[in-house]
C-alpha cells in the first residue's frame, strides 16, 4: 500500500485522500440566477419597447392616411369654379374621435377611430418672379390630432383659383 500523495500549497496542506468538493456554492449559484434574470429582464424591455414603437407607427400610419383621405374629399371639386365656391363651406370643419369617416359617409376602421381631423382654410398667394407669375388661391390645411391634442399628421396643399374660360 501507497502513503497517501499530499500537496502543499502555502495555505494548507491537502492529502489526495481528501474529498475534494464538486458542484456549485450557494453564491455561485445566486450570481448564476441573477445573470439570468438581468438577462431575461432587458430581452422583455427591448420586447416592451419594440412594442411600443410599433404602436406608435401604426397611429402615426393612420392619421396620415385619414389626412390624405379627407384632404382628398376637400379638394376634389376644387378645380371646377362651383367646387370653388364651395370651398369656404370647409372652413372649421371637424371630425370627432369616433366619427372618423370614408368620403362614402361609412365610418372607418378603429385604428381611425382615436383621431381628431380638422379643416382651416386660408387665402394665399403665391409669386414666381422668375416667370413674373401671381397665383391666387387657398392654402387648405388638413390635421388629425390624438385624444390629447397632439398633432400626428399635417397636410397643407396650396389650391389655385380656376380660371374662368
Amino acid at each position: 500500500m501507497t502513503a497517501p500523495v499530499c500537496l502543499q500549497s502555502r495555505t494548507a496542506l491537502r492529502c489526495a485522500r481528501t474529498p475534494i468538493r464538486r458542484g456549485l456554492t450557494l453564491f455561485e449559484s445566486l450570481i448564476a440566477i441573477g445573470l439570468l434574470v438581468a438577462t431575461v429582464t432587458a430581452v422583455m424591455s427591448a420586447l416592451a419597447a419594440g412594442r411600443q414603437h410599433s404602436n406608435v407607427a401604426r397611429l402615426s400610419m393612420s392619421a396620415g392616411l385619414a389626412v390624405e383621405m379627407l384632404m382628398a374629399r376637400v379638394t376634389a371639386t376644387a378645380h371646377t369654379s362651383d367646387g370653388w365656391m364651395q370651398l369656404p363651406g370647409w372652413q372649421g370643419y371637424r371630425e370627432l374621435p369616433g366619427s372618423v369617416e370614408a368620403g362614402s359617409g361609412t365610418l372607418l376602421s378603429e385604428e381611425y377611430q382615436g383621431l381628431e381631423l380638422t379643416v382651416e382654410l386660408a387665402d394665399s398667394r403665391h409669386d414666381i418672379p422668375s416667370l413674373a407669375v401671381r397665383i391666387d388661391g387657398r392654402d387648405v390645411q388638413v390635421t388629425a390630432r390624438n385624444n390629447v391634442g397632439k398633432t400626428l399628421a399635417q397636410i397643407v396643399r396650396f389650391l389655385p383659383e380656376p380660371t374662368t374660360p
